[in-house]
C-alpha cells in the first residue's frame, strides 16, 4: 500500500464476478485483471458470425438472459454501464428421440404440438401431474417442509411417475443448471424450490418477463473495459499464488513473478484451490468439495437438434438421446433467433453436448464451458465462503457462492469489494 492508501490488487478471472470486483475497486486502488482466455468475459462470450448472408451478426453462446426480479444487482451494473436490455421469452421444449414424444411450454399449441396427444389419456395424466408437482413443491416450500431431502427423494416419496420425472422435472432442471440427470436427482429440494419460487416457476401463470442484451452480452463487457482505468491482461494464466510477508506473489504462465498487496480469486472454486501454493485448512475444507461438469458447446445452423415440429420449437430445447445413461452430459439446444430476436436469413443454435456429430458445414464455433455441480455438500460450504475473504491478503468470488448464475457472480464480486472497504 502506498502513502495514499492505495493497494496494488490482482483480480484473477475476468468473468462477471472478477469484472464487477475490478470495476468497484478501481475507484480507490490500482487493479490488474488477469484472464487465462483470449477474451474478457468468461461465460459472457459473444461470437460474431464470420461469413455468409448474416456475417457480422453477434450471437451469444454462454450468458444469454436475465430478468429484473432475480438479477437486481446485475441490472444495476448494466445501468451503470449504460447498457440497455430488451424483452425475450424463456419457453422450454422436451424431445425424446427414443419414444418420439415432444412438446413445448410456450402455449397450448406447443403443449399439444403432437396433435394425437389431445386424446391420449397418458399425456393428459402427465399434464395433471405437472400441475400436482408444482402445487406440492410450492406448498411444501411455503410451509418449510423441504429440509434435508433431495429432489430425487421428493419425487419418489410423493409417488410422482417416471413420466413426469423423466419428461418434465429432471429435463427442465438439468437444462437450467447444465448438469447431468443423476446430479439433479441429488440436488437439495429446498434449494431447488427456492430457486423455482424466486424465478416464478412455481406459478402456473404470471412468470416474470425475461430480457436479453441487444447486440450481444459482450456489449456490457466492452462498456466495462472502456471505463476501466486499470490493466486487463488476457491470455495470461496464473500458475500459482504464494502469500508471504503480507504480500501476494503471482507466478504467471510466462515465467514472470508479480507482487501485489491483495489478490481476489474470481475463478471456479476448484481452480482457485489449485492456484494456492499453501491453502489454509479453511480454504481446503470450503473449496475442495466443489466439482465442475464440462459442457461442450457448439454454435451452429443444424436444425436436426430441434423438435421435429416447429410448433414445439422453444427458447430452451432439451433432447433425450436415443441411447445413453443418465449421468452423461445433457443435450440442450438454445434457439438464438428466438432468444436474441435475430433478424437473420438462417436459424442459429447453441447446443450443449450434441448427441450426434454436427456436420462441419453447419459448425460456426466450438467452445467448452464448465459449470458447478451442486449437491448438499457444496451448498453446505456456502454459508462460510465469505468468511475466507480477508484472510492472508486473499479474497474469493464467483457464481459458486450462489446458484451458479450471473447474478450470483455479481453479488459475490460486490461482496469481495465490500470486504476491501468499497461499497457498490
Amino acid at each position: 500500500m502506498n502513502e495514499m492508501g492505495r493497494y496494488k490488487i490482482a483480480v484473477i478471472g475476468a468473468g462477471v464476478a472478477g469484472i464487477v470486483a475490478a470495476h468497484l475497486l478501481q475507484r480507490k486502488h490500482d487493479v490488474t485483471l488477469y484472464e487465462k482466455n483470449k477474451y474478457v468475459g468468461g461465460h459472457t462470450n459473444t461470437i460474431i458470425i464470420p461469413d455468409g448472408p448474416d456475417a457480422g451478426t453477434p450471437v451469444d453462446t454462454g450468458f444469454i438472459v436475465l430478468n429484473r426480479a432475480t438479477y437486481p444487482n446485475f441490472i444495476k451494473f448494466l445501468e451503470t454501464l449504460d447498457v440497455p436490455i430488451a424483452m425475450t421469452d424463456m419457453s422450454f421444449s422436451y424431445y425424446c428421440q427414443r419414444t418420439g414424444l415432444f412438446y413445448a411450454t410456450s402455449n397450448m399449441n406447443a403443449i399439444f404440438a403432437q396433435r394425437r396427444n389431445i386424446i391420449r389419456p397418458n399425456y393428459i395424466h402427465f399434464l395433471t401431474e405437472i400441475i400436482r408437482f408444482i402445487r406440492k413443491t410450492k406448498a411444501d416450500y411455503d410451509n418449510k417442509r423441504l429440509e434435508d431431502i433431495t429432489l430425487g427423494r421428493f419425487l419418489k416419496q410423493f409417488n410422482f411417475s417416471d413420466a413426469v420425472t423423466q419428461q418434465f422435472v429432471i429435463p427442465m432442471a438439468a437444462a437450467i443448471w447444465s448438469s447431468p440427470d443423476t446430479a439433479m436427482m441429488e440436488f437439495p429440494m429446498k434449494t431447488f424450490a427456492h430457486f423455482y419460487s424466486n424465478h416464478g416457476l412455481l406459478a402456473l401463470g404470471n412468470h416474470p418477463p425475461w430480457h436479453f442484451i441487444p447486440g450481444g452480452s459482450h456489449t456490457y463487457v466492452k462498456s466495462f473495459l472502456v471505463r476501466f482505468n486499470g490493466h486487463a491482461i488476457t491470455n495470461q494464466p496464473v500458475k500459482n499464488i504464494k502469500r508471504q510477508n503480507k504480500e501476494v506473489v503471482l507466478n504467471l504462465a510466462d515465467g514472470r513473478k508479480v507482487t501485489y498487496d491483495r489478490v481476489i480469486i474470481a475463478t471456479h472454486a476448484d481452480e482457485a484451490l489449485a492456484m494456492l501454493s499453501d491453502p489454509s485448512p479453511d480454504e481446503t475444507a470450503l473449496l475442495s468439495p466443489w466439482k465442475y461438469s464440462k459442457n461442450d458447446t457448439w454454435l451452429h445452423t443444424d436444425r436436426s437438434f430441434m423438435p421435429p415440429s416447429k410448433r414445439a420449437w422453444a427458447s430452451w430445447n432439451y433432447t433425450r438421446k436415443r441411447k445413453g445413461v443418465t449421468d452423461s452430459p445433457i443435450t440442450v439446444t438454445y434457439y438464438m433467433n428466438r432468444l436474441q430476436k435475430l433478424k437473420t436469413k438462417r436459424d442459429y443454435f447453441v447446443t450443449l453436448n450434441p448427441a450426434e456429430e454436427i456436420p462441419e458445414s453447419n459448425v460456426i464455433r466450438r467452445i467448452s464451458y464448465t459449470h458447478p455441480v451442486f449437491d448438499p455438500g457444496t451448498f453446505d460450504t456456502q454459508k462460510d465462503l465469505a468468511g475466507l475473504n480477508g484472510q492472508r491478503q486473499t479474497y474469493f468470488c464467483g457464481s459458486y457462492f450462489g446458484y451458479g448464475f450471473h447474478e450470483d457472480g455479481v453479488k459475490s464480486g460486490i461482496a469481495a469489494a465490500r470486504a476491501l472497504g468499497i461499497e457498490p
